[in-house]
């Protein structure tokens, strides 16, 4: 029996807003690549990523959760994600706690952009759970959602709404004050916002009116009902205009602005419908803030308008029994303070407060958390004296080549924060304040990932940490941090560096000795890099091998990049007074010192992996060399076992640049032998165990193994043996630990098995499996698992299988297990490689083309 369990996994947030969600229960749900990734990120140990939930045909786009139940007692029942590929997934736990997708909601005929569910105090279940979705074809449609059973729900489309040549980008549902009629906030890019009423008679939603005021495309809405607590800043202001049951939707736009809106019903709401209400409040533009005047002049110099109308839109809705309400809107408070768009506002979760009488009962905190392109999130509160709306708090980042946050999220109970920005990484705050007054945000450890197709990874020849090359142009360091928790040990693993920060498409990357390894990407050269001494003395102290410390002296501290460069600079202890400028002026920097890369910062032993502004700014490793030959770019790139050679191939169409370039590892200098036997571009290189032979395949269906021959000349390798070995391009391949056998895989969806002939150079083929997709990945286990070879395969559609066979009889091989599709990849598996150590559990690492890297344990007892 061979059990087979996700040790990690590693997988960036979609580039998008709106492409996470924070449930009650503490579960974060997020858009990766196709995929919805479950994360915890209070769990205390840390443990990342738990699932991801494949289904989706494209990317996600919109993530979101269905609540249920009455103000305290209300919990998420379900998430509906909506992607690129038109339709929106429901997905819920079954009574083993799996999740899974309970139905699909089709209909829409271009991608799903924004999601809405009901958001109020208490919400009705006796219409089923109410969904919104905004599409880019240019229509919103309301859904109804009703379990059958444990397994399976229905839905039914109830309305679709023309948007006309308008598309949406935001929504938000909730119910009017004192009802259980639906009302539809939808912001559009024409900056309007539209408010849709759910009208019982006609059992449809109907546009009431359009609210004007911003200048741009409006990226967020978000809906809360007031509960008025004497206790809450703002409430005892003079000129205080909300009133208990009031609705107040919060809208964030690319103009730099928060507006909030307010609606009430009209008798409360103090002004006669036939007038126009008069501006009550600093907020609603009685006596303008300097904030305001300054943005008004200043919009007046730049030709922009920035509306401030108070007027009340008035709208009426019947109800069952054909009684008339009458509700009016208006604008309430504008939110100044960011910098660049504004992505996201979210409220903070409805929480438990005792009254004056020490009953308990439910409140609406008045505190939004904005996030925006500027680098930032800030929280905004009410003055306690004024009513004014103000930021109280800030965080983000400083320095770093980021383009700020996508979207910001409270937990239910506001003492946490959680931003996704875009680099694919979140950003934790925790409110550490035991003052519920005072604010003291400190930064916790998150997760992060790649944000772009995995081409290659590696493990280091020590086996302590994988190193990974992707589309996003980074190559990252992900190593395990071991600490006691409560007590007991535990080991989660985590991105610890990005190595290198690229401006190509990373291809592949190769260890040459323990802390060197070469990189190739989508140019002509391969670049060396060198671990430096914080690196392996943070990996000490993160891992608990002490041992390392002293294979870290004499190394540079540390590397910076060039702001119009692409190689990283090594910085030693020396150069820390030159790095700063020795008078301190800042114009006597170098000129590849960022101002944010302090002596301090870069010297850090780190005791925690480390944070997302720390790995942009602070883990590059030096580039020590650059190797040059090819004539395009670079494809695929190994290393000897003994250090001693580097072979490298490159995008080719003629035999001409189909070969493999040899490269001494002692001066850098290319070989002048270079091996020749293919047409078109190598795909792999793999060198024996003993490095006797250079194995390759290539995209001409050969298989070609190079001998190794020492002479006066040193080393190079000498063609021995080539074969046709499949009918479409080889994609990969491996030798077994003892050299007695290699394998290659193929587009044509067979995997083949090659030994030695007796007494002959020749290598001929023994077994021929078939699988049911294009096989992209292979490896051989690093030693025998009961005196059988196994084999591990990564196919074109994500699945990752294990085979194997007995040593006395490897032409019969057989599938002994097939990963569950939560732990797989969807898409290309572009890497797989064997942990090569002698644990009892057998860990391996896979690399997909869905953004993910995992690692796997395998245990075959």
């Amino acid at each position: 029996m061979v059990a087979v369990t996700a040790e990690y996994i590693s997988i960036g947030c979609n580039k998008i807003t709106q492409a996470a969600a924070w449930g009650l229960d503490g579960t974060v749900a997020y858009a990766a690549d196709s995929l919805v990734a479950i994360y915890h990120p209070l769990d205390k140990s840390s443990e990342g990523v738990l699932v991801t939930l494949p289904g989706h045909k494209n990317r996600v786009n919109c993530i979101e959760f269905i609540n249920r139940g009455h103000e305290q007692s209300q919990t998420n029942v379900a998430i509906v994600s909506g992607s690129a590929d038109g339709t929106a997934k429901i997905w819920k736990r079954d009574p083993s706690g799996k999740w899974i997708n309970s139905c699909t909601l089709t209909g829409h005929s271009a991608g799903i952009d924004t999601i809405a569910c009901v958001r109020a105090a208490s919400i009705d279940e006796s219409l089923g759970d109410l969904i919104a979705t905004g599409s880019g074809d240019g229509t919103i449609k309301i859904w109804r959602r009703k379990e059958e059973d444990e397994y399976k729900d229905g839905y039914e489309c109830l309305q679709t709404i023309d948007c006309g040549v308008k598309y949406p980008t935001a929504l938000a549902l909730s119910y009017l004050p004192g009802t259980s009629i639906p009302i539809l906030a939808a912001g559009n890019t024409d900056r309007k916002i539209s408010i849709y009423i759910y009208q019982p008679i006609s059992d449809a939603f109907n546009k009431s009116l359009a609210l004007p005021g911003h200048d741009n495309w409006i990226r967020s809405l978000q809906f809360a009902t007031y509960t008025e607590d004497s206790n809450s800043p703002g409430s005892k202001a003079s000129n205080h205009t909300l009133r208990r049951g009031d609705l107040i939707l919060a809208s964030g736009s690319q103009d730099k602005y928060i507006r909030l809106w307010k609606v009430t019903p009209e008798e409360s709401s103090g002004q006669q419908s036939s007038k126009e209400p008069e501006a009550t409040g600093d907020a609603d533009g009685g006596a303008l803030t300097k904030d305001m005047l300054e943005a008004l002049e200043e919009s007046v110099k730049t030709g922009e308008s920035m509306q401030l109308s108070t007027k009340a839109h008035l709208f009426e809705v019947f109800d069952k029994d054909q009684s008339k309400k009458r509700y009016t809107i208006m604008f309430e408070a504008l939110l100044m303070g960011h910098d660049d768009w504004v992505y996201s506002v979210c409220w903070q979760a409805p929480t438990v407060v005792k009254d004056s009488n020490g009953q308990e009962r439910f409140h609406q905190p008045m505190r939004i958390l904005s996030a925006s392109s500027d680098k930032s999130m800030m929280i905004w509160q009410p003055d306690p004296e004024t009513g004014i709306w103000i930021n109280e708090v800030r965080v983000g980042e400083i320095g770093g080549n980021t383009l700020g946050f996508y979207g910001g999220l409270f937990s239910r109970d506001g003492r946490h924060i959680i931003a996704h920005g875009s680099n694919g990484s979140f950003h934790l705050w925790h409110n550490i304040s035991t003052d519920e007054d005072l604010n003291h945000w400190v930064p916790e450890v998150s997760i992060s990932g790649h944000f772009g197709a995995v081409e290659d990874l590696v493990w280091d020849p020590q086996n302590l940490f994988v190193v990974s090359a992707s589309l996003d142009q980074t190559c990252r360091v992900f190593a395990p941090w071991n600490r006691d928790v409560n007590g007991q040990k535990t080991t989660t693993w985590h991105e610890m560096g990005r190595s290198q920060i690229h401006g190509y498409d990373m291809q592949c990357v190769a260890f040459i000795d323990k802390w060197r390894y070469v990189s190739g990407a989508d140019e002509k050269v391969m670049r060396v890099f060198d671990a430096p001494k914080t690196f392996i003395e943070s990996l000490a102290a993160l891992t608990g091998h002490e041992e390392l410390e002293s294979q870290a002296e004499s190394r540079p501290v540390g590397a910076n990049l060039p702001a119009l460069g692409l190689s990283n600079k090594a910085v030693f202890e020396g150069d820390a007074s030159t790095l700063a400028g020795e008078d301190g002026d800042e114009g006597t920097m170098q000129s590849y010192a960022h101002p944010s890369a302090t002596p301090a910062s870069l010297l850090q032993t780190l005791e925690h992996p480390p944070f997302e502004e720390h790995l942009m700014q602070h883990t590059l490793w030096p580039e020590v060399e650059k190797l040059y030959g090819h004539g395009y770019e670079i494809r695929c790139v190994r290393g000897t076992h003994d250090g001693r050679l580097v072979a490298s191939s490159c995008k080719a169409s003629t035999p001409e640049h189909a070969v493999i370039r040899l490269f001494d590892t002692k001066t850098w200098n290319e070989l002048e032998t270079q091996l020749s036997g293919h047409s078109l571009t190598v795909t792999k290189l793999e060198f024996s165990h003993d490095d006797k032979y250079l194995l390759s395949v290539s995209r001409d269906r050969l298989w070609s193994i190079y001998e190794r021959v020492e002479g006066e000349q040193g080393i190079t390798y000498a063609l021995r043996s080539q074969a046709k070995a499949h009918a479409r391009i080889i994609w990969d391949c491996s030798w077994s630990h003892d050299d007695k056998l290699f394998a290659t895989s193929s587009r044509d969806k067979t995997i083949k098995i090659w030994t030695k002939a007796e007494d002959s150079s020749d290598w001929t083929c023994v077994s021929t499996i078939k699988c049911t997709e294009a096989i992209t990945a292979i490896d051989f286990a690093p030693r025998l698992i009961d005196d059988k070879y196994v084999l591990v395969a990564g196919l074109e559609n994500g699945e990752i299988q294990l085979l194997e066979s007995q040593k006395a009889a490897v032409d019969q091989w057989q599938v002994v297990s097939t990963l569950d599709a939560q732990l797989c990849h969807v898409g290309v598996v572009n890497a797989v490689a064997w942990k090569c150590d002698n644990a009892s559990t057998l860990q391996f690492a896979s690399a997909g083309n869905d953004h993910a890297v995992r690692i796997y344990n395998v245990d075959f007892s």
